[in-house]
């Protein structure tokens, strides 16, 4: 399966490519990319936040403060 990712890529490396065709390709690549990390900070922000209910809270903490 390597072998096959490696055979295409060495097809892609020796394209002959314009300067205009690199340059939509290289921001293409890095638009995905930023895309990509913004998807998976949004996915984590969409988490609830870990509470630890361990953790002493002074009053609040029994029922009748509740």
């Amino acid at each position: 399966m390597v072998g096959q990712y490696r055979e295409q890529l060495d097809v892609m490396m020796q394209r002959e490519v314009s300067r205009a065709d690199f340059l939509k390709f290289t921001g293409i690549a890095i638009l995905g990319l930023i895309g990509i990390a913004g998807f998976f900070k949004n996915l984590n922000g969409l988490m609830p936040p870990k509470t630890n209910d361990n953790k002493s809270r002074g009053y609040g903490r029994s029922a009748y403060g509740r």
